[in-house]
């Protein structure tokens, strides 16, 4: 008896270490799973790994997450700061076009008002340049005494005609004209700070 019992345990032992494990079976109504000991601590190490590694991602992941949080921080202050900019250019802009405009309008009315030999004073009282319009006047000088005198070349409704032939007929003294007159009397000509195009 106790040979047969020797025996059965060999062949079961050895039936059992024939299979090729790991092994599906029916254990108390349940589906089970039989491993060698060496199946199980593989299994358990690649789980042991595979937790290292999402454990690794997740860091990761934080990390990346962190450092996208604060380049959008950045970005928005950049952003803020494009947006600053081009507001302050939008307005340089503007005021540069402003200034054109009120450059332009000064070269126009000195222009004319050149052409037409006007007389130029400062009003203290309204703080502007003021123009006496003398296109209707014809200069004379003495170049013996200095003196300047101006003479009517017609009536005051003529002056319109008198601007449009300023204009036809461009006219102006010869150059170093003030030389010709004598020192102690001899007129100051003062030359704008830059040119001006004629206009057509």
């Amino acid at each position: 008896m106790r040979s047969i019992l020797t025996l059965l345990f060999t062949l079961i032992t050895f039936v059992t270490l024939s299979q090729n494990y790991p092994i599906q079976t029916k254990l108390k109504g349940d589906s089970v799973v039989i491993l060698t000991t060496e199946q199980y601590r593989d299994i358990e190490l690649l789980l042991s790994n595979q937790r290292d590694r999402v454990d690794s991602y997740k860091s990761d992941v934080s990390l990346q997450e962190k450092e996208i949080d604060s380049l959008k921080e950045l970005l928005s202050k950049k952003t803020n700061i494009v947006d600053s900019l081009d507001i302050l250019v939008k307005s340089k802009f503007s005021n540069y076009d402003s200034l054109q405009t009120k450059l332009r309008v000064m070269e126009d009315w000195l222009y004319n008002s050149a052409v037409d030999n006007a007389y130029l004073y400062y009003s203290h009282r309204d703080t502007t340049i003021m123009s006496i319009d003398l296109s209707g006047y014809a200069l004379y000088g003495s170049r013996f005494y200095g003196s300047l005198s101006m003479e009517r070349r017609g009536e005051a409704s003529e002056d319109a005609q008198w601007k449009k032939w300023n204009r036809l007929y461009p006219q102006e003294p010869e150059l170093n004209w003030e030389l010709k007159y004598r020192e102690k009397w001899r007129p100051v000509v003062v030359e704008f700070p830059y040119k001006i195009k004629q206009q057509l």
